[in-house]
């Protein structure tokens, strides 16, 4: 990151608020998704009907929409021809996701409450469709999994790597934070990873800014396949800005990840009440806007 939009990110990762911190439920004493990003309040909308279908880009037969959600209810309005996938931070959920969208379990961290029952949850995502393994959340931050590279790598191998070729793989999620956290913190993971023979076969990412920065975020994200020439999935990206401007935002990013071949698969944060969602579950005008963009 270059100087402005380094500090940007900097301070957008520390400005975590008690209003963002309302969006993370937390169970099985899980700290909930990415305690990055302040989310504004959305002015009120009405119940916006989901559309019956999405066309994925050109050349592309798979959708690498997904969702991101704490409460599986409020997923109900959505189908698999405008997302594909579905996580929750965690390696099982309650409730039921529509037809067709993939389950991708997480192991949230390495502490007894989140890997005793990982081995078994993950062999159970995997035998009704899961496809992809997802390991820990944002380790690079200390109010998140706050896990140093040498224990993620070592965590690796006794959580992860006894699953390879079954599922991919998927690197523990980091920020988009300046050196030591975010790139820098994967940079050391892989390094540890190559010294122990770990198979990482994908690469996960969060981004957090401002609705207005899109060339931040597209050039975040290229350099990510590019650094490490693995399939990225941003499992959490989100921009602050009124409802107008993350619109607009979501207009122009949706097509440009739908077309970049690094990317495999992504998630804005987050399937909530006021965000791509209304309370009653119906999709918000942001949430109808994320689908059909």
């Amino acid at each position: 990151m270059k100087s402005v939009t380094s500090l940007l990110s900097i301070a957008l990762l520390l400005a975590a608020s008690a209003q963002g911190a309302q969006h993370m439920h937390k169970k099985h004493a899980r700290r909930g998704p990415s305690a990055t990003f302040s989310q504004p309040s959305p002015t009120t909308t009405g119940a916006v009907p989901a559309p019956t279908s999405t066309t994925p880009p050109s050349g592309s037969s798979t959708i690498k929409r997904g969702l991101s959600f704490n409460d599986a209810g409020l997923t109900k309005d959505f189908n698999s021809k405008q997302v594909s996938f579905a996580y929750n931070w965690d390696s099982t959920f309650s409730g039921t996701l529509p037809d067709g969208v993939v389950y991708f379990p997480m192991l949230w961290s390495a502490a007894p409450e989140h890997s005793n029952q990982w081995v078994a949850n993950a062999n159970a995502a995997i035998a009704k469709g899961s496809t992809h393994l997802l390991f820990i959340n944002e380790p690079d931050l200390s109010s998140q999994s706050n896990t140093s590279p040498q224990d993620a790598a070592q965590q690796w191998m006794q959580f992860m790597q006894p699953f390879a070729g079954k599922a991919t793989l998927v690197s523990p999620a980091i920020t988009n934070g300046a050196p030591p956290m975010g790139t820098g913190w994967m940079d050391s993971f892989l390094a540890e990873c190559d010294k122990l023979g770990c198979q990482v076969d994908a690469i996960a990412a969060h981004i957090y800014d401002s609705a207005t920065n899109v060339a931040y975020y597209q050039s975040y994200i290229t350099d990510l396949g590019t650094r490490y020439n693995r399939s990225v999935l941003i499992t959490e990206f989100g921009a602050s800005g009124t409802v107008e401007q993350q619109q607009q935002f979501l207009q122009t990013m949706v097509p440009f990840l739908d077309n970049l071949d690094s990317v495999s698969h992504y998630a804005y944060f987050m399937t909530a009440a006021g965000i791509l969602v209304n309370a009653d579950g119906s999709l918000s005008a942001l949430g109808q806007t994320y689908v059909s963009a």
